[in-house]
């Protein structure tokens, strides 16, 4: 990924020509491959670069045509037909993304993103109407962040350089800070920041004298039906939708790698991939393997898929705790890293910068797109198709050795019950619910401060759907929050390495496809994710195409979490700002708990928990050098 920032006035102080190179020096290691910066008296736009398609190296951004200036982070996927639309005289071998933006935006003005797939966020300084247009693209997989107030608008890849700019005020926002102890990303919004926003994934935002407007221009529409006249119909349109996914994202000219896990996912992208590229071209595949965790390691799958001609297999084995390279991380990390897992990632990357892989395709949101089709059970009973629903059962039981009653009880009468049901039963048998179930760490004045209960039962609470209960669900799925901060915290672990990651299940016109297809092809014969494990039948190994389900990592986390008890330690006798936010004592009991039962929840808080005390004391060393001193590495 490239990076890229933007500053506007908007009181009429005008734009230092100064401020914009600070902000731009502040992401200087997402440009690896060359710097541009463009200003006028009230705008300025810069540009670090990262040539990671055939054509960036024609890229010297920002670029201006006329009175149009783009700066972008983009990766463009239905190239062929913008050209074939677009007025572009450049050959295509030499036009790069950027140009082909400001050719969409000449054409269609604000409505050019409705156009798009791909990845993308960028920012066009209109000079004819003196207006700013930004946009993000369908997933959030490229980052957008802005600050907006009457005497300026500023943008950029991260947020780190809009904290450069000395009117941005780097107050917390403590209710980020709450949704994040309570695992709750459902805001797309807000940032830790009190003044400095996200635009929302499939969002557009335009920007001139008279105010400002952000509006959503793309969404999945659930009821939407897509019927082919058979099973191989499905099957040959969901192979052609991935492969033009994967081939898509194959446009590079240096080394290609891949996240192998041994899933049907990260699998599925491997063979996909392999199978495209030339043969004389080496796919170099990283795996993250647990030695110490057997059952989170996931080797025997890994090694049926790596054993074919043209791939270059790397697995990382190394023993780490869950916040690796803490001083590396303390300088890219502008935000507390929140996946449990960012250990694997940080160190994939790593690898893969070693080996000198540009791009590196993962299997992110492949869940969500695939789909298991557990919502069709549900859908089966609240529609009286009681025969299909036990056929399914049956087979499904059969797979996992499972009996029917435990498959109904998860899948089916869990679903259908109303959350304010499924809380009183709880509340009846003195359990915890909603908040206190998510954290009963956190401070209660600091809960009751922010209205934390509140808003959690907001975000948390589903709706109970009767019909076309499947497709919603699974939309639902796609659009998560959490789907969108691992997108954010990823790419700034790959922007530190210079690497860029690509998500093939993120490509819209697949997705759209899986959302459309009757649930019934997801879920079949007791077996989810059936349409995946059909379509790939000759390329996936029998091993991963017929695994009945995933490995969890409780495992591979839970040592590495342990690994961290020095700096746990350190928390504990010095816990500064986190006493603002949780009950110390229970900390300490969930803190005793982990070490004694390894349960997931309580591995969970105490993960949150130093995460945010390790970057708020970080953050609190740079604002103040006699404060507190940063955690040992």
């Amino acid at each position: 990924m490239s990076g890229f920032i933007c500053i506007t006035d908007r009181g009429g102080r005008g734009v230092a020509r100064d401020e914009v190179t600070t902000m731009l020096d502040r992401i200087s290691h997402r440009g690896p491959d060359g710097s541009g910066m463009w200003c006028d008296t009230h705008v300025g736009l810069g540009h670090q670069q990262l040539e990671t398609t055939p054509e960036s190296k024609f890229d010297d951004q920002p670029v201006r045509d006329e009175d149009l200036v783009i700066t972008a982070d983009a990766r463009i996927d239905n190239r062929e037909e913008l050209f074939r639309t677009l007025p572009i005289s450049t050959s295509p071998t030499e036009t790069p993304d950027s140009q082909l933006l400001l050719a969409a935006y000449r054409r269609w003005g604000n409505h050019c993103v409705e156009h798009l797939a791909g990845s993308f966020a960028f920012v066009i300084w209109d000079g004819s109407s003196e207006t700013l247009f930004c946009a993000r693209d369908q997933f959030g997989v490229k980052p957008l962040y802005y600050h907006l107030d009457e005497n300026m608008f500023a943008a950029a890849s991260e947020i780190k350089a809009l904290l450069t700019i000395p009117d941005v005020p780097g107050n917390l926002n403590e209710t980020k800070i709450g949704d994040f102890l309570a695992g709750m990303f459902d805001d797309l919004e807000n940032t830790y920041y009190k003044t400095i926003q996200r635009v929302p994934p499939a969002h557009a935002m335009h920007i001139g004298a008279e105010g400002h407007e952000i509006w959503q221009y793309w969404d999945l529409n659930p009821t939407r039906t897509i019927t082919l006249e058979s099973d191989a119909a499905y099957e040959r349109r969901f192979r052609e939708l991935l492969e033009q996914a994967v081939q898509c994202r194959l446009r590079n000219d240096g080394q290609i790698g891949a996240a192998l896990s041994g899933g049907i996912d990260s699998s599925s992208i491997t063979v996909v991939a392999r199978d495209l590229l030339p043969t004389d071209k080496p796919l170099h595949t990283f795996s993250n393997v647990f030695d110490d965790a057997p059952r989170s390691d996931e080797r025997e799958y890994i090694e049926t898929v790596i054993d074919r001609d043209g791939i270059e297999p790397h697995f990382i084995s190394k023993k780490v705790g869950s916040l690796v390279d803490l001083d590396d991380l303390q300088d890219y990390f502008c935000i507390p890293p929140h996946n449990t897992m960012h250990f694997t990632r940080w160190e994939r990357a790593k690898r893969a910068d070693d080996v000198g892989v540009d791009v590196l395709l993962g299997g992110a949101r492949g869940d969500n797109t695939i789909g298991y089709g557990l919502g069709l059970l549900p859908q089966l009973f609240l529609t009286g198709r009681w025969l299909h629903l036990r056929r399914e059962l049956r087979s499904m039981c059969n797979i996992l050795d499972a009996s029917m009653r435990e498959m109904f009880v998860r899948h089916i009468l869990t679903e259908v019950t109303p959350d304010s049901v499924n809380r009183f039963r709880r509340r009846l048998k003195r359990q915890p619910v909603l908040l206190e179930k998510a954290n009963p760490t956190l401070d209660s004045d600091f809960v009751d401060r922010f209205g934390l209960a509140d808003r959690y039962k907001e975000f948390k609470s589903k709706p109970l759907r009767l019909t076309n209960r499947a497709r919603k669900d699974q939309r639902r799925s796609l659009l998560t929050g959490a789907g969108v901060a691992t997108f954010e915290t990823t790419d700034l672990i790959h922007a530190a390495f210079g690497v860029e990651p690509r998500y093939p299940f993120t490509d819209t016109r697949l997705v759209e496809f899986s959302l459309a297809i009757p649930p019934t092809q997801q879920f079949l014969d007791g077996w989810t994710r059936s349409i995946a494990r059909r379509s790939l039948d000759n390329l996936l190994p029998d091993k991963v195409q017929w695994r009945p389900w995933k490995t969890v990592m409780n495992a591979a986390f839970h040592n590495a979490l342990a690994r961290e008890d020095e700096r746990l330690q350190q928390l504990f006798s010095n816990p500064g700002p986190l006493e603002k936010y949780l009950d110390m004592d229970e900390l300490r009991e969930r803190y005793d708990q982990f070490y004694e039962h390894g349960a997931p929840q309580d591995a969970n808080i105490l993960w949150r928990a130093l995460s945010l005390w390790v970057w708020l004391t970080h953050r609190r060393a740079e604002d103040d050098p006699y404060c507190v001193s940063s955690p040992e590495s």
